[in-house]
């Protein structure tokens, strides 16, 4: 072994020394972190009522390219239960960050949830980005959510049905319907018993979109909706933008209603039908308006049944056409912890790239008019996409409440126990103070 001299001692212990206080100094250092590991902070909570597993996917995608995105979570609520505990969660101050908010839901959750200024978003980005139809989100005080989806009302047929009656293609007008549809299709017997029905309008409760198909009628018959006054909202649905028009909403009922009516020619539904949707799904219905979201899952639970979708009909002389659209968009509660993070994660999701495939698992359409711009090969995707287009909302005051009345104010015209005009008038009279 060899003998160290005094000096070698020395320089060796000053050597350990130096090395001892430097991993002292590592071992309490704590790196800055970089301004992309910061960008969403340390946790960003999203509530929503969508499958979870699409969005577990989806962010996983994401975080893989985006290491700092990993903090950002999703959690799925039962559509049932969302908005109290949206409520409550607020309320004990255990607030998600980000909402995936449907439009609908817009009016009754608008207090608790932060407008995104315009300065942030001007009104010109918004409109070169997103479709029409998202700027319902677009309110006089900002933005209030991110969208990145739609799912437009489709008109669904069955191609069997229609060949078997002499008829090559789905309608695109209204007066298609009532002239050529409802007679080739709709069978019924000696005591006018409907065997098989072109179309389930007419009935509120066995009619699953009822309320939409209201919308879309209205929406087409020229109706201002509901939009923002400096008292809060005004309830235009039964005013018409086009001077000299029929009020739109009565039109819109009486049309409805027409198809459930036994003296009138357009009879193919009462309320003794099954549900419209189960009737398509036998075969026995020809024509149903469902949300392009459906496809997929008919065409699931029967897939021997020959159907298709397209964009919904028209009228006649129609020079802007519209169907009806139910929105989603990304949201951010006033009692978010982390407002910020939430917002840079809301921009995230909706990037093209990565609003693409949510939208494509969720079979939704996007509402970006770049990825619209693209196309899609898929049939029922690229129908919803072009339907998306023309897609449109309303500020509803509150979805369960507004489908009682619109519920009440159908089944008062089909008893015949008030007129057209009262029906309306007393339903609008209702739906005010909702909001």
């Amino acid at each position: 072994m060899m003998n160290l001299r005094p000096f070698q001692i020395v320089l060796l212990a000053s050597f350990a020394l130096v090395a001892f206080i430097a991993l002292i100094f590592l071992g309490g250092y704590q790196a800055t972190p970089s301004q992309e590991e910061v960008v969403y902070g340390t946790e960003v909570i999203v509530w929503g009522t969508l499958e979870d597993s699409v969005f577990d996917a989806v962010f996983r995608n994401i975080a893989q390219e985006d290491k700092a995105f990993g903090v950002v979570k999703y959690f799925s609520v039962p559509e049932q239960d969302f908005d109290d505990e949206l409520i409550n969660a607020i309320a004990e101050g255990r607030s998600p960050d980000m909402v995936i908010l449907s439009a609908d839901k817009l009016v009754k959750h608008r207090a608790k949830l932060l407008a995104i200024p315009y300065e942030s978003i001007s009104m010109r980005d918004y409109r070169n980005m997103y479709i029409d139809g998202a700027e319902i989100f677009t309110l006089r005080d900002g933005i209030y959510a991110i969208p990145f989806a739609v799912d437009p009302l489709m008109l669904y047929w069955n191609r069997d049905l229609f060949a078997s009656s002499g008829l090559a293609q789905a309608p695109t007008s209204w007066e298609a319907i009532v002239a050529n549809v409802v007679p080739r299709i709709t069978i019924t017997d000696t005591n006018r018993n409907i065997v098989q029905s072109a179309l389930a309008f007419g009935e509120y409760r066995n009619v699953s979109h009822a309320k939409e198909v209201l919308m879309l009628l209205a929406l087409q018959s020229g109706s201002t909706m509901v939009t923002e006054s400096d008292r809060g909202y005004s309830v235009g649905l039964n005013q018409s933008s086009a001077q000299g028009a029929r009020a739109p909403l009565e039109a819109a009922l009486q049309f409805f209603t027409d198809f459930s009516n036994t003296n009138s020619p357009a009879y193919s539904w009462n309320r003794a039908m099954p549900e419209d949707k189960n009737s398509f799904l036998s075969g026995d219905l020809a024509l149903y308006f469902g949300f392009g979201s459906e496809a997929e899952d008919i065409d699931r639970k029967n897939p021997n049944l020959n159907f298709d979708i397209a964009m919904v009909p028209q009228g006649g002389a129609a020079t802007a056409l519209r169907t009806y659209g139910e929105f989603y968009g990304f949201a951010i509660p006033r009692a978010s912890a982390n407002a910020q993070g939430a917002f840079a994660a809301a921009q995230t999701i909706a990037s093209a790239k990565n609003a693409d495939e949510l939208t494509r698992e969720l079979n939704l359409s996007p509402v970006r008019r770049d990825l619209i711009a693209q196309g899609d090969s898929n049939q029922y995707r690229s129908a919803m996409m072009q339907s998306a287009l023309i897609a449109r909302g309303w500020l509803d005051p509150a979805p369960t409440e507004s489908d009682a009345i619109f519920m009440r104010m159908v089944e008062d015209i089909v008893s015949n126990r008030i007129r057209i005009g009262g029906a309306v008038g007393d339903a609008i009279n209702r739906l005010i103070l909702e909001y």
